[in-house]
């Protein structure tokens, strides 16, 4: 379940809005292409450095680099050490006014070409484009107006990181099991934590977010152990260093201070730090709380040396086993089982060869797929702990501790297949796994509606469903719960409201998540806030009538950024108004219907489009004396054809009733039809599972 590894106006709910569609069709373009977002970079202008003269050369890098420096100092900026050697993270001109300034430094910019491309906004171009925008009064604006430049990048303390791994040590019960050779111990060695500064702390689950590291070292009464996993990057570069003014002079102003000398000699730095509970999976935090500046954990010994290969592991500990063994780099995803964001990307690109080393699952094997085709499938090779087999350990920690044998499997790994050409022998595995496992590929299980795992047994990638219903009988509230609880669940969730404005959405789903109306209590809204942001949910930023090309490159745009695999559009009807009259509107309805259905297919997704019911089944539906039927669903017979799964929401009773239905007409897993009773709660915002009413009898008995 874990593959599913600033709203507008910049509201506190960090529900990430995916781009528009210029900038969208740009990065699309480059996915098809099977090119890497990180790889990627503009090329305007003539490369300088393909002069025929090197003198030549030296002095155009001289100049282009000149610019930057007076042009960085001129604007108060703090450049940040980017994922590589030869990179500056600034602030983006396009996207950076009205951010807080630690969110404000988004753009990587390259110090040899001047090119740059933002990762939040997606910006690019040359050096001269970046003084162009730069060049604008909003961004004007946000230059400090007293001489003294942006904060510099935080950083976590050595001495602190030092106290945090001497707690693990000094924690037996912990420590024993950690390195233990026994039976539910894990086998790691106290060099390879030492190496990767793996440490614990103590953390107050009450408290939503970590405030003081003094408290996450000695702890407090109330506190509970967590594993601490810095993640690092490059602590600084020469260019950084002559940006900030005369160098020699900055040496000398540095080492009058001991404990400053003894950290500039430290090549990488710890920027935050992720906190697992111990033995309490479901507590996870991280300080400080934004990533406003990028790491990984383990980048430290990945970056160092002439090494060519790396190994990529969807958690820390499968990080610190995999590179114990084999002795390659090894470094953890950092958001999510199953999610690789494009600043992390960038640290990946000088690797000839990536072993992508994920949980041995059906999901974990289809998000290794992706992740690699992200990558490149040229340098990418999938590692398989069971081969294709239901027993034994799924993932590297797993293996080490059963005592497997790692290098082999390491050995044994095999690149992807090409996604257009397959032969059974391809097939096979696969054929087997599901065979042999029926289990396992049903898909993320619902917590809220059980009746629904009855029915549909899960939510799978690849498919389409029409969820239809009268107006006002609470299709978005439904649907809406419903991906907040699969998005708990760790899967990737984009939204695409354009019936409701994603303020109000958002606010109804920070209820539903709260599980009461957050309206109630003001005070709250920080606390939950912050717990939502955390969760792997993005919105559209469209509203009311837009046209399906444009709805699907930007959609294209976030599973290829955000690793999305599940995608609600709410609703069809309003998508689509005003694109067509008569006849042409069933027409252009069917064309849309059909690029949902490609698109669920080929990127491997799970589409939920919401449809109106016909005027004439309104009446039908919203009583208990009619069941609205698989025809009744507004537009032509299409709609529900290309459909995977079809499913109605009625009123169950009278117009005052808050009982629902949910009629199941069409499911191609298994073919599993019924009706699921739900049961609307206004303390909770959402709705909950019921038994189903009995049926009234019609008859009247004389006597």
């Amino acid at each position: 379940a874990r593959l599913w590894g600033p709203l507008l106006n910049r509201s506190p709910l960090a529900a990430r809005i995916a781009v528009g569609s210029s900038a969208a069709a740009r990065w699309s373009a480059m996915h098809r292409a099977g090119r890497s977002l990180a790889t990627v970079q503009p090329n305007l202008r003539p490369e300088i450095d393909q002069h025929s003269d090197g003198a030549s050369a030296d002095v155009g890098h001289e100049a282009l680099a000149r610019s930057i420096r007076q042009f960085l100092d001129s604007t108060r900026q703090n450049p940040r050490a980017g994922l590589k050697p030869d990179e500056l993270i600034v602030k983006c001109p396009e996207c950076s006014p009205g951010k807080p300034r630690r969110q404000a430094y988004s753009a990587h910019l390259n110090t040899h070409t001047g090119d740059f491309v933002c990762t939040s906004c997606f910006a690019q171009g040359p050096w001269e484009k970046y003084r162009e925008l730069a060049a604008r009064r909003t961004f004007q604006n946000t230059i400090p107006r007293s001489r003294s430049t942006d904060p510099p990048a935080f950083s976590i303390d050595e001495a602190t990181l030092a106290k945090l791994q001497h707690n693990l040590e000094a924690h037996e019960a912990m420590f024993e099991e950690l390195t233990g050779h026994g039976a539910g111990q894990l086998r790691l060695s106290r060099e390879a934590l030492r190496k990767y500064g793996v440490g614990l702390g103590f953390v107050d689950a009450s408290v939503p977010e970590i405030e003081d590291l003094e408290l996450l070292v000695d702890g407090s009464d109330d506190a509970a152990p967590c594993l601490v996993f810095p993640r690092t990057t490059f602590r600084t570069n020469s260019f950084i260093e002559e940006v900030r003014g005369d160098g020699k002079a900055a040496a000398a102003a540095e080492e009058s201070t001991a404990a400053r000398g003894a950290q500039r000699q430290q090549p990488f730095c710890a920027v935050q730090i992720k906190l697992i509970g111990w033995r309490h999976s479901d507590l996870e935090m991280y300080y400080p709380v934004d990533e406003a500046h990028p790491g990984l954990f383990g980048f430290h010994l990945a970056a160092t040396g002439d090494a060519y290969e790396v190994i990529l592991t969807s958690r820390e500990l499968d990080a610190v086993a995999a590179y114990q063994v084999t002795g390659i780099p090894a470094v953890s995803l950092p958001r999510g089982a199953y999610q690789l964001p494009l600043d992390s990307m960038r640290a990946l690109e000088r690797f000839e060869r990536i072993y992508v080393w994920l949980d041995d699952d059906q999901q974990g094997t289809e998000a290794a797929q992706l992740i690699a085709r992200k990558l490149g499938v040229d340098r990418c090779l999938v590692v398989r702990t069971r081969d294709g087999g239901h027993d034994g350990a799924k993932s590297a920690l797993e293996a080490l501790a059963n005592g497997a044998d790692l290098k082999g499997m390491l050995d044994s790994a095999r690149p992807v297949q090409h996604d257009k050409v397959l032969s059974f022998a391809a097939l096979r595995d696969a054929v087997r796994f599901e065979v042999t496992n029926p289990d396992l590929i049903r898909g993320v299980q619902s917590t809220d509606l059980p009746g629904w795992n009855a029915c549909f047994k899960g939510l799978r990638p690849g498919e389409l469903t029409i969820l239809s219903g009268a107006t006002g009988c609470g299709k978005t509230t439904v649907i809406s719960q419903m991906s907040l609880d699969f998005c708990k669940s760790g899967v990737s969730t984009l939204w695409g409201s354009f019936e409701i404005p994603n303020v109000r959405l958002a606010t109804r789903m920070l209820s539903q998540f709260a599980r009461r109306d957050i309206a109630s209590s003001p005070q709250d809204v920080d606390y939950w806030s912050r717990k939502f942001e955390n969760l792997p949910l993005y919105f559209l930023k469209f509203h009311g009538s837009t046209k399906p090309d444009t709805v699907l490159e930007t959609m294209r745009h976030a599973v290829y950024a955000y690793d999305v695999k599940h995608i609600v559009i709410d609703n069809l009807q309003f998508m689509m108004s005003m694109q067509g009259k008569g006849i042409d509107k069933y027409d252009a309805q069917d064309a849309a219907i059909a690029t949902f259905r490609q698109f669920a297919t080929e990127e491997n997704v799970h589409i939920t489009v919401v449809a109106h019911l016909r005027k004439d089944s309104y009446q039908s539906s919203s009583s208990s004396s009619g069941d609205a039927d698989i025809n009744s669903i507004f537009g032509s017979a299409k709609v529900t054809q290309e459909a995977d799964n079809v499913v109605i929401l009625q009123r169950y009773g009278n117009s005052q009733s808050k009982v629902r239905c949910f009629n199941v007409l069409k499911n191609r897993f298994d073919g599993t039809l019924g009706k699921i009773f739900i049961s609307y709660s206004s303390e909770t915002m959402g709705f909950k599972e019921i038994p189903a009413p009995r049926q009234r009898k019609s008859i009247k008995v004389l006597r």
